[in-house]
């Protein structure tokens, strides 16, 4: 995939954070600035991490079949951010929207 090496991306934006379970959002806030990372390694597997600070983290896992993002781990639902991230840097992520 990516030729026995490991690739990482990252950027910052302040962003509208939520929590949310099945009964509904529990907790929000906005314009939190948030740090979003991206690790891919050439196996075609990953990570990703959100780190909006103190009150604020997530990470999951990410797996893809060669630049095609085909599953992810660890939260209900992916951030867009990290989605507009992988496309910017030539994956794609349309079997996951």
């Amino acid at each position: 995939m990516l030729k026995n090496s490991t690739k990482e991306y990252s950027v910052t934006r302040e962003v509208d954070l939520y929590e949310e379970n099945s009964f509904g959002i529990t907790r929000e806030e906005n314009a939190v600035k948030t740090k979003f990372t991206v690790c891919i390694k050439a196996d075609g597997t990953g990570w990703f991490e959100i780190d909006g600070g103190n009150d604020w983290y997530a990470e999951g896992g990410l797996w893809f079949d060669g630049k095609t993002l085909t599953d992810y781990d660890g939260v209900f639902n992916i951030s867009d951010v990290i989605v507009e991230l992988l496309e910017e840097k030539g994956f794609n992520c349309d079997e996951i929207k």
